[in-house]
């Protein structure tokens, strides 16, 4: 739960999930529980986060949009392989570590903007651990919920929109796929901030008279809140992140509180922002047209927005985003923590971890 509880963790496009979240949480305590070493842990989270990438594929989004948050059921799913692979349950096990797992998976998109949310992550993965556990024990449950008429796919998207499509393991990794958010929102607005950022030079000083941002109708569905009244709201509200953007804020974690929700001139932008649905449009790009009280217009284009494998972070911004919300809480062991993550396969490390965030 507190590791989607900013709604800055990394997020799955193709599964339009936050998998690490439960997956690792998953793998840290069962493995923590076994005395496992880091590289344990470490192959463990792989297994479950490719499992359910892959399962999650294309039907995740469709999910979404049915009202069902992808991330309480498809990390429910790698949770329990993570879970089962340190337990080293066989074929057999497994089969019923998901079963018990499927049937577990829940987690409603009304919920978004609310404390429910990061739940559904840290429910997931409770519920993969105890599927695993149960199945260890020799629980049955059902070894078909995955199949094309399995249940699980059908129950989530019942007019066949999308479905549980066939796992192929053998067509590159999944978690080279996978998005590093650089701003502490919605996934779905991170393209309308890069192109609004990249405005807020020609907005220093200027009063915008409207503001129309092109996006995805997935942006509009769940991260369209126009007047948004806490800080969690906020960050699924395409209007207050336009309005952060162009006043040059960075929309990480300390941009999104009550003072700059109440602050007069983001509410006053925030009141100009109309967002427009393009079906069809990249989830990942926006389109972004301001027109100024003086007359003027300025307009910027997202292609693809910044943290997605086309445009990825680099190491040194993967670090100040961990040592922005790290040093806060840990101190000078923040950069201890940090170098020991990088080097987590080491012989001890699952050790040292242990110790340095029991300390």
């Amino acid at each position: 739960t507190f590791a989607h509880c900013l709604d800055y963790d990394d997020t799955h496009v193709g599964a339009t999930a936050h998998l690490s979240a439960p997956v690792w949480s998953a793998a840290l305590a069962v493995g923590q529980q076994a005395g496992a070493e880091g590289r344990d842990m470490t192959a463990a989270f792989i297994a479950g986060f490719e499992s359910a990438a892959r399962l999650g594929n294309g039907i995740g989004g469709v999910a979404n949009l049915r009202g069902w948050h992808s991330t309480g059921i498809f990390g429910a799913l790698g949770a329990a392989v993570a879970a089962s692979v340190l337990l080293k349950l066989d074929e057999d096990g497994i089969a019923r570590a998901l079963g018990a797992a499927a049937t577990q998976a829940g987690g409603l998109t009304g919920s978004f903007g609310t404390h429910a949310k990061p739940f559904h992550a840290g429910k997931a993965a409770m519920s993969g651990v105890l599927a695993a556990e149960l199945a260890a024990a020799g629980f049955e449950a059902s070894e078909t919920l995955l199949e094309a008429e399995g249940g699980l796919g059908s129950a989530l998207v019942q007019d066949g929109a999308a479905a549980i499509g066939a796992v192929d393991f053998d067509d590159g990794w999944e978690l080279l796929r996978n998005t590093v958010k650089p701003y502490a929102a919605c996934l779905l607005t991170h393209p309308v901030i890069d192109a609004a950022r990249s405005l807020a030079p020609k907005a220093a000083g200027r009063t915008a008279e409207r503001v129309e941002v092109r996006v995805n109708p997935a942006a509009i569905r769940l991260a369209g809140k126009p007047d948004p009244q806490t800080p969690l709201e906020g960050k699924f509200s395409l209007a207050f992140c336009t309005a952060l953007g162009l006043s040059g804020r960075r929309a990480m974690e300390g941009d999104f509180t009550a003072g700059t929700l109440a602050d007069p001139a983001l509410r006053a932008t925030l009141a100009c922002v109309e967002p427009v649905a393009e079906p069809g449009r990249d989830t990942r790009s926006a389109a972004l047209e301001v027109r100024w009280l003086d007359g003027a217009t300025d307009r910027r284009e997202t292609a693809m927005a910044l943290g997605n494998p086309g445009n990825p972070l680099s190491r040194a911004d993967l670090e100040a985003k961990f040592r922005s919300l790290a040093e806060p809480a840990l101190g000078n062991a923040a950069e201890a923590l940090s170098a020991l993550a990088w080097d987590f396969d080491a012989p001890g490390r699952a050790g040292e971890l242990h110790n340095l965030l029991a300390a």
